[in-house]
């Protein structure tokens, strides 16, 4: 068997935010939670993410 197929996945549990933050335009003013689960995922990839799409039209982005 591959080493593949004897992997198991792990899970992260994040506390959630409950507010719209389609009309925020500023990394610092998103929810904590928010900002947390974006820094923990830099973590996990490597990488630095330096634009968020927080809603569905082309105006709704975030650029760190």
């Amino acid at each position: 068997p591959s080493k593949l197929s004897q992997s198991k996945p792990i899970y992260e549990v994040f506390k959630g935010w409950k507010c719209d933050i389609r009309e925020i335009s500023n990394y610092n003013d998103l929810p904590y939670e928010c900002k947390k689960y974006i820094e923990f995922v830099e973590n996990q990839i490597g990488i630095p993410i330096k634009i968020i799409s927080n809603g569905p039209s082309r105006q709704s982005i975030i650029y760190r």
